[in-house]
């Protein structure tokens, strides 16, 4: 059985957050457009309130806790047919996810700030586990 302290966790991802993302050099010659990305991210609970769903443009997420561990699941899906596996810990105002893939590692750090309303983000890749680059940078902000 799933802890309701385990969900409880994920309470304050919960809700609409106006979203930023700034691709590193690398990335932004990578995918091309703009070297920043604005738009709506949500996270919302799925009938029953076992699993989170994170939704932004055309990524979608569905987050679950694991029932022995402060650890959760993270599945990662989009529109390029993309799908991946993460790991993830949330706790003491620090939100991690992680996925070790052989060619693709992949980790992410977001600070909770301003009471809860901001979390300041990075994504980073290797391709080995053990030399990191940026990938990414996140901004989230509550909307109201």
């Amino acid at each position: 059985m799933i802890s309701a302290s385990a969900l409880k966790a994920l309470g304050p991802l919960v809700g609409r957050w106006r979203t930023t993302i700034r691709w590193s050099d690398e990335t932004h010659r990578l995918v091309g457009g703009p070297p920043e990305v604005a738009g709506e991210a949500r996270f919302t609970w799925l009938e029953g309130g076992s699993f989170l769903h994170y939704q932004f443009g055309p990524s979608h997420w569905i987050i679950g806790a694991d029932d022995n561990s402060r650890e959760y699941a993270v599945l990662y899906g989009d529109d390029r047919r993309v799908a991946r596996v993460y790991r993830m810990t949330l706790s003491r105002g620090t939100w991690r996810m992680w996925r070790d893939a052989p060619g693709f590692h992949q980790r992410f750090v977001g600070r909770f700030r301003d009471h809860g309303r901001t979390i300041v983000a990075k994504w980073e890749k290797s391709a080995n586990g053990n030399e990191w680059e940026d990938d990414f940078d996140v901004m989230y902000r509550k909307a109201r």
